[in-house]
């Protein structure tokens, strides 16, 4: 199969097709009953959602999962990789036991092995991440549809991909396509962290309805990742934004950040179809579902998130400034989303996972040699603090 013959294939979708008409009938009668929730469509999917999502990533909670459905949200966002098949689990029993699986969008990830400074997949497992072929991106499928009881997902993404090369990958993009066509995906799409990047490589690979990117008031590059998500919804291509709350709870007092404006900033942007923050106590779930009240962003608010701004040291922008910095050319950017896991989350369950993936000589362990880490970050994140922080509660990586 050439690439013409590829993408002409790819759009086919006939099965996801016919599941879409009885679904968007189901929405009609759901937004009649919940006339307060905000709802958006996902680009040519014309799947309608809330502006609110779930992310269940930090939590394997049933009844937070069951509460979040009673009160009107459709939209749930996992991946294979989250709390070693936990959240997926969760979810299948959740969906099975209120017997919602037709009511509800149901979106996980395919996670494969890569090199991180290079934004490459590799043919090799890296960690716990198997080798980037189309065996194990389909037998990592299988795994997240047994777990969740289902016989499809309404999205599937290719984790991580953090380069316009990753998103082009035909290894990964065939095996998605084939993944819809056989019904096993309604759509597919790509997640990420280099948003306008991702975002444009995924528009224009013509492949993809959906892509999962990090959007909030804190990126120093937001005005591009605006950009970028206005020429996806040109294009018809969904965006569901993540991160949206700056990625991490700040550092220092948490009370102190205004996380309902940062939410309503980012869903000021009609481009983003929904939010997934993550959620793992009710009243996160409160606080983030009350942002449909009325999405206006207050005097007060804006002159919060502009209080914020200036400080944007809780934040990692992921420029790798840092890695050229460090003698062992460690992957400071992956240290740091461990310890956004760890103590922003309290997920140490994903935080020991993601530096498992790290080879040796770029990981923590390559941290010994140092007795205080001198790379200085340019955005104001402690660096040297975080580091020793995950010597201290992971020594085994150490």
């Amino acid at each position: 199969m050439d690439r013409r013959e590829f993408l002409r294939g790819s759009v086919a979708g006939v099965l996801g097709a016919s599941l879409t008409a009885p679904l968007l009938r189901a929405e009609t009668d759901e937004k009649k009953k919940n006339p307060k929730l905000i709802y958006r469509t996902m680009g040519r999917t014309k799947l309608e959602v809330p502006v609110l999502s779930f992310g269940v990533m930090n939590t394997d909670s049933p009844d937070l999962i069951k509460k979040a459905l009673e009160m009107g949200l459709k939209h749930l966002d996992t991946a294979n990789v989250y709390l070693r098949g936990n959240s997926e689990t969760a979810i299948g029993r959740v969906l099975k036991e209120t017997g919602t699986r037709d009511k509800v969008y149901v979106a996980t990830k395919v996670f494969l092995a890569r090199d991180w400074q290079k934004g490459i997949f590799m043919l090799e497992d890296t960690g716990p991440a198997p080798a980037a072929t189309t065996e194990n991106f389909n037998k990592q499928l299988d795994q997240s549809l047994e777990r969740l009881q289902t016989d499809y997902v309404d999205i599937l993404y290719v984790h991580a991909c953090d380069s316009a090369n990753m998103v082009n990958y035909e290894t990964t993009m065939k095996a998605a396509v084939k993944a819809k066509e056989a019904g096993k995906a309604r759509f597919i799409g790509v997640s990420g962290h280099k948003s306008p990047e991702i975002i444009r490589a995924a528009v224009d690979a013509r492949v993809y309805d959906v892509v999962l990117a990090v959007f909030n008031f804190q990126q120093e590059d937001k005005d591009d990742v605006a950009r970028a998500i206005a020429y996806a919804k040109e294009n018809g291509v969904a965006i569901v934004a993540m991160k949206t709350q700056g990625g991490a709870r700040r550092q220092g007092d948490p009370a102190s950040f205004n996380h309902k404006a940062a939410l309503k900033w980012v869903l000021n942007h009609e481009g983003v179809c929904t939010a997934i923050p993550g959620m793992t106590t009710f009243e996160q779930l409160d606080l983030n579902f009350s942002v449909m009240e009325d999405l206006t962003l207050t005097d007060e608010e804006k002159k919060d998130l502009k209080l914020s701004s200036l400080d944007s040291g809780g934040y990692c922008q992921n420029c790798r400034a840092c890695v050229a910095q460090c003698p062992h050319k460690v992957e400071v950017p992956t240290l740091m989303r461990a310890v956004r896991y760890a103590e922003g989350y309290g997920n140490l369950s994903q935080a020991e996972w993601t530096l498992n993936l790290l080879p040796k000589n770029h990981g923590l362990a390559a941290c010994r040699s140092c007795s205080d880490c001198r790379v200085q970050c340019t955005h104001g994140i402690n660096i040297s603090r975080n580091v020793k922080t995950l010597k201290k509660q992971f020594a085994l990586y150490a």
